[in-house]
């Protein structure tokens, strides 16, 4: 059953992704359905590749993100003030940052099993693994994967060896760089987003600001009251008030059509996915192996959480799209191929439990 269990989940979000992109903008359905059958062969085939000959082909995978990182401040063509795709064949646009988390996480892991986090020396050398593609993205400029980024990789520090008063000293100095980022790094759209949600007038200038979006995801959210106005019927999305409705706001999108019914089984549908990986990694084999787990459950927790905040007006706008739901390839194919490792190590699981009966 157990085994089954990815491989449905994955398959209900197609459907549910493509039926809603059908409902909200048809052109893009056929391309999100092709993206949704790539990802099914890279599952299957990350799914039959062992984690151990995987996490000896980490420092390859953390090699070929940074360059690709690189790659996108150099080549991308600006798109909003942002810098975050690479253009493949004129048919795809690949965003390496969907990549980080996973290659990452693996390599940290990797790391962390080998070398006592308790020496500084080694803290600090995975610091530096985890801090090279996040400067990378951060200046794109990518806040809200950034901020996913490092939240889902410090699950691996929470489990290691580190000592309390290195978790003092990393807590000052994060407090510092956040003090640096926004002094020098954020640009000032990304400190409007959150100025405006912490600042509750009704002035002209936060209406037509980035507040608007929140307002108008709110109102689609709302509208869809508790079965919602039926697919295809949904105003917000249709009459294109709601800005991005295939990408950043496809929670509300959904909502407004499937109500407040739908929106509840989607949320219980991400706890369950989240719940699976979890228990995948409590029963994993290696430390490794579960750190992996945990990062992937947390990075796909925070992604629904920040989106669906965002999308109820709980959190800032961030640019954070919804796992497995917005229209995309690369998130589509990254979560697919982190998917098929986790099923990896599921399936590990299960041939163990067989030998050791035998």
């Amino acid at each position: 059953m157990r085994l089954w269990f990815l491989p449905g989940v994955l398959t209900v979000f197609a459907l549910l992704s493509v039926l809603t992109l059908q409902s909200i903008a048809p052109t893009l359905a056929p391309r999100q359905l092709a993206f949704f059958f790539i990802s099914a062969v890279i599952f299957i085939v990350a799914s039959r590749v062992p984690f151990e000959n995987i996490k000896r082909l980490s420092p390859l995978g953390y090699g070929i993100t940074i360059f690709l990182l690189i790659l996108t401040l150099i080549i991308s063509l600006e798109t909003r003030n942002t810098s975050r795709w690479i253009e493949v064949g004129g048919l795809f646009k690949l965003q390496p940052s969907q990549l980080a988390v996973p290659f990452t996480a693996i390599m940290l892991a990797r790391f962390a099993a080998e070398n006592s986090l308790k020496l500084w020396k080694n803290l600090l050398k995975a610091l530096t693994i985890v801090a090279i593609p996040g400067v990378l993205i951060l200046i794109e400029p990518d806040l809200g994967t950034t901020l996913v980024y490092l939240a889902s990789l410090a699950v691996v520090f929470f489990f290691s060896d580190i000592r309390w008063q290195q978790v003092l000293a990393l807590g000052a100095a994060g407090l510092i760089m956040v003090v640096i980022a926004w002094m020098f790094l954020l640009q000032p759209y990304q400190k409007e987003r959150i100025t405006s949600f912490m600042d509750d007038s009704q002035t002209e200038s936060t209406l037509l600001s980035s507040k608007y979006n929140a307002r108008q995801a709110l109102i689609a959210v709302g509208s869809g009251q508790l079965v919602g106005r039926g697919l295809g019927q949904g105003v917000q999305s249709h009459l294109r008030f709601l800005p991005e409705r295939q990408t950043d706001f496809i929670f509300a999108s959904l909502a407004e059509e499937f109500g407040f019914i739908g929106a509840s089984l989607l949320i219980g549908l991400y706890g369950l996915i989240f719940s699976f990986i979890i228990y995948t990694g409590y029963h994993a084999a290696k430390p490794e192996e579960s750190w992996f787990c945990y990062t992937t459950a947390a990075m796909i927790l925070l992604q629904a959480g920040v989106n669906m905040g965002m999308n109820m007006g709980l959190l800032p706008i961030t640019g954070v799209t919804l796992p497995l739901l917005s229209y995309g390839g690369s998130s589509i194919l990254t979560i697919a191929g982190t998917l098929g490792i986790v099923q990896s190590i599921t399936q590990n699981r299960k041939k163990g439990i067989k030998l050791s009966i035998r």
